[in-house]
């Protein structure tokens, strides 16, 4: 992609117990930016929502979500015949006077979920005032308090150009200063590589679940790296950051833009015939983006950087049920 040079701003996420406990865990100059991130009462607001899962995944621990396999918990499930070696504590002595057979009662086991955050760090990130970067972490921070506040087993990984070092796996509000603390320090740089970091993910991943892929999605490959999460089984998000100059760029006469990954320089006259042009070849790529989105089953958001993130998100998350 083609941009101007310019520089993103750098800042973490925030804060209460819940929001004032993740606060108070962090050094004072990382709790100021993270407190510019994302808000404490927005952090108070996410405390309430969970993310939701259109397919049902087994876990490894007891958590707060319903799984395929029965076991014990408050919630009846169903019936079933009684065999040899089954906890007699589960019977249910009235459908056995009554039907002089012994059934066993079934409950729902709830169970923890898989949840990965995949965040484009390259340098085209970083166009933008506030940066595509800026609104990722804050996106990656609220999804990612969500998943910990709901008892989800979250891992965070950054990628430009390769898949970066995991964080994680992450359970429970314990953990969110450390994950704050290190999306405020995730680099931005290098080029783009979305569909191989996104398959290096998926040959990566143990177990299949949530995946959310934050990026601006303009690499010519991304759909490569979401087939490949698919096929592995995730539930996946597209979140698709993008800087108001990128929907509508205010820029005319002759100039000379940069590629921010490969340095490539180019001289170029802006009239506004190009201006249509680069317009009809936008909605023409995000047209297809969310054609590609709906046929594959996944979640396709769109967020603006720069806009009142707090509102919009929750509304872009609740209008494509990520969160509940």
């Amino acid at each position: 992609m083609i941009v101007a040079d310019t520089h993103p701003a750098s800042a973490p996420a925030p804060p209460r117990e819940g929001a004032a406990e993740v606060a108070r865990a962090l050094p004072a100059t990382a709790a100021a930016g993270l407190a510019a991130l994302l808000s404490p009462g927005f952090l108070r607001s996410l405390e309430r929502l969970r993310l939701v899962s259109r397919r049902t995944f087994l876990g490894r621990q007891r958590g707060e979500r319903r799984s395929p396999r029965r076991g014990a918990s408050v919630e009846f499930a169903d019936f079933r015949n009684y065999v040899p070696g089954d906890d007699p504590r589960h019977l249910d002595w009235n459908a056995c006077a009554r039907l002089s057979r012994l059934f066993l009662k079934l409950f729902v086991e709830e169970e923890d979920l898989y949840v990965t955050v995949l965040v484009d760090t390259s340098e085209s990130m970083s166009f933008g005032e506030p940066s595509k970067a800026w609104c990722a972490r804050q996106a990656a921070a609220a999804i990612a308090y969500v998943g910990l506040c709901s008892l989800d087993r979250l891992s965070v990984y950054g990628f430009a150009p390769r898949l970066g070092e995991r964080l994680g796996p992450l359970r429970g509000r314990g953990c969110a200063p450390q994950c704050l603390r290190w999306l405020a320090e995730l680099p931005v740089g290098g080029a783009t590589d979305l569909a191989g970091a996104l398959k290096a993910f998926a040959v990566r991943a143990v177990k299949p679940g949530v995946a959310v892929v934050i990026s601006d999605f303009l690499a010519p490959d991304y759909q490569q790296g979401l087939k490949a999460l698919i096929q592995r089984r995730h539930d996946v998000t597209a979140l698709q950051v993008l800087a108001p100059e990128e929907i509508a760029p205010g820029l005319a006469g002759d100039l000379r833009l940069i590629d921010a990954e490969t340095g490539e320089a180019r001289e170029i006259s802006i009239t506004r015939g190009l201006l249509r042009e680069y317009g009809r070849r936008l909605d023409e790529h995000q047209s297809g983006f969310h054609r590609f989105c709906l046929r594959y089953g996944i979640n396709g958001v769109q967020l603006v950087a720069g806009e009142s993130f707090e509102e919009l998100a929750l509304r872009a998350l609740w209008r494509q049920r990520l969160v509940t």
